[in-house]
């Protein structure tokens, strides 16, 4: 499977469950396992996380919307990142029981950024994939 992965999705609750499916297969195979191993278990759920977070956020019930999925993979280091050009919403001082999403990425993925602007809001993570027999240790 190619080094790079690019997916446009609709900003829909669907989008999640398509960019978890994409993203495990994709990292599945640069493990070059028949199964996730823990590391891509762990950045599927980071992805996950951060589509949702756009899904949701970005756009205020714009149907017109897109999440954009884009990974790149360089020897067993792998960077993903999803963006979207909506508009970033602060989050209120009480999250009640939600917004952990990027609490949850920041836990499980590598060198994670959020950079918003103007045209939109970016999360960038890494991952180091190793030599996947079950687990991606490096």
């Amino acid at each position: 499977m190619s080094s790079i992965l690019h997916v446009e999705l609709a900003a829909e609750p669907a989008a999640a469950g398509r960019s978890r499916r994409v993203t495990g297969r994709w990292l599945t195979s640069l493990c070059g396992a028949e199964q996730p191993c823990a590391t891509a278990q762990d950045l599927v759920l980071a992805v996950n996380e951060a589509v949702s977070n756009s899904a949701e956020h970005a756009y205020r019930g714009d149907p017109s919307g897109v999440v954009v999925l884009h990974g790149t993979a360089d020897g067993p280091r792998v960077e993903l990142e999803v963006s979207d050009h909506g508009r970033w919403r602060d989050p209120p001082a009480d999250n009640g029981f939600r917004g952990r999403g990027l609490d949850m990425i920041e836990a499980v993925a590598e060198d994670v950024r959020v950079e918003r602007g103007p045209r939109g809001t970016t999360v960038t993570f890494c991952g180091t994939l190793g030599q996947c027999s079950g687990t991606c240790e490096p």
